[in-house]
């Protein structure tokens, strides 16, 4: 019996792929901030408030916390994480005890958390354990969970190397992963706010592919192979759209389309934004 409240999520994943994305772009992240002087790890980054140090704190924290989540679904708790969790608050609170920790320390909490968090996924996958996982969205389906941390970790892997001017990787299948997964807390805040619909993104570049949310009974996301629907679509850059929808960029700007779908589309960036 699932556990979730609401509708149900869908987006089929491709477990090993995400496993080596998620492990490649841990180590990447971890090899940037390695080459980082003193005075940039002070650095603001791309994140208001928060310096290069900060984001990676938030991230080692999600890895951290992520470990448990998955030993919570391994062994089938209904205990929530997360309950309570505001994008825009709980993060800086997570953040506080972590703050006074030297470079050193985050590389290795960093470290410590991306081997047990893969480890525990394996062991999972291993099992074929079909379990779900507490997210900031409520009850998913356990690899949701990983693409959760893995859109987290992107975006603020390039949230540190855009504040520092410098040029961040973009790998298609880590683009593409994210790029599906984004729709999922895009399509929970729309459900939630009664909104149903389609979203259908036609996406260029890097990572460039068709991507579909649909709000309705289910929350579901695909990659249609079939051409838009009556209502059209959004297009533009892979990586452009991905960061506006999460609020780092301007969707108007960066997306063409109808502009309800880009109204729709906006959701996660007003939201996370407080707009």
């Amino acid at each position: 019996m699932s556990l979730r409240q609401g509708a149900p999520v869908r987006l089929e994943v491709d477990l090993a792929r995400l496993l080596g994305s998620l492990a490649g772009q841990l180590r990447r992240l971890t090899g940037s901030l390695e080459g980082l002087s003193a005075a940039e790890w002070r650095a603001p980054s791309r994140c208001p408030g928060w310096s290069v140090g900060d984001v990676a704190g938030h991230v080692c924290w999600g890895a951290e916390v992520s470990v448990e989540v998955l030993r919570r679904a391994a062994r089938g708790s209904s205990e929530r994480i997360f309950d309570g969790f505001d994008p825009r608050a709980t993060p800086d609170l997570a953040l506080a005890p972590v703050r006074g920790r030297r470079p050193s320390e985050h590389l290795e909490a960093l470290a410590a958390g991306a081997t047990a968090l893969l480890a525990e996924a394996r062991d999972l996958a291993a099992h074929r354990l079909e379990a779900e996982a507490d997210t900031p969205l409520g009850w998913v389906p356990w690899p949701l969970a990983l693409n959760h941390l893995l859109w987290d970790s992107w975006l603020h892997e390039r949230d540190i190397l855009t504040g520092l001017g410098r040029d961040a990787v973009a790998d298609p299948v880590e683009v593409s992963l994210v790029a599906a997964y984004q729709l999922v807390p895009l399509g929970s805040m729309l459900a939630r706010a009664g909104i149903s619909g389609v979203v259908d993104l036609r996406l260029e570049g890097v990572g460039a592919g068709a991507y579909r949310l649909r709000v309705g009974d289910e929350l579901a996301v695909d990659r249609p192979p079939e051409p838009p629907g009556e209502e059209g679509c959004l297009r533009g850059d892979a990586v452009a759209v991905v960061e506006a929808m999460s609020g780092r960029g301007d969707l108007g700007a960066t997306a063409t389309g109808p502009e309800p779908m880009r109204q729709r589309a906006g959701v996660l960036a007003r939201r996370l934004s407080g707009a």
